[in-house]
């Protein structure tokens, strides 16, 4: 299917189609970013794990660790992204790229791909501090 297509498809249309365990809220994550449905098996294994991140160099997974004790002492509210990023900006100065990448890469193993805001709710807060704990060593 055409990808503008995809994009519109809501998740009762979609969802015989989708990997098990895939929610709407799954589905709603990830559609803008597909081509195709055959691609949303790639993603939901992205929030489902295990990744690999790449390897980070001591300055950035100093900084991951920062985020992995931050998210893993913050209250799991309506938008750990928000709050999480916010406190990282404070603690450490970082914004933009220097503030978003380490963490995408840490959480996803990608450089770009859907919403983080709509992502981190569904990888979960203990897998999140993990993940970003995992790209430190």
């Amino acid at each position: 299917m055409n990808a503008a297509v995809v994009h519109h498809l809501p998740f009762v249309r979609v969802a015989h189609l989708l990997p098990q365990g895939m929610s709407e809220a799954g589905w709603d994550a990830i559609r803008p970013n597909l081509a195709h449905i055959g691609e949303a098996a790639e993603w939901w294994q992205v929030i489902t794990g295990p990744v690999t991140p790449p390897a980070f160099d001591a300055e950035t997974a100093a900084f991951l660790a920062l985020a992995a004790d931050t998210l893993a002492a913050l209250p799991w509210g309506e938008n750990p992204w928000g709050t999480l990023t916010a406190a990282l900006k404070e603690a450490t100065g970082r914004k933009g790229k220097a503030l978003f990448l380490p963490l995408r890469q840490a959480l996803t193993a990608r450089d770009h791909g859907p919403d983080m805001a709509a992502l981190l709710p569904l990888i979960g807060q203990d897998a999140a501090v993990e993940r970003l704990r995992k790209s430190t060593r």
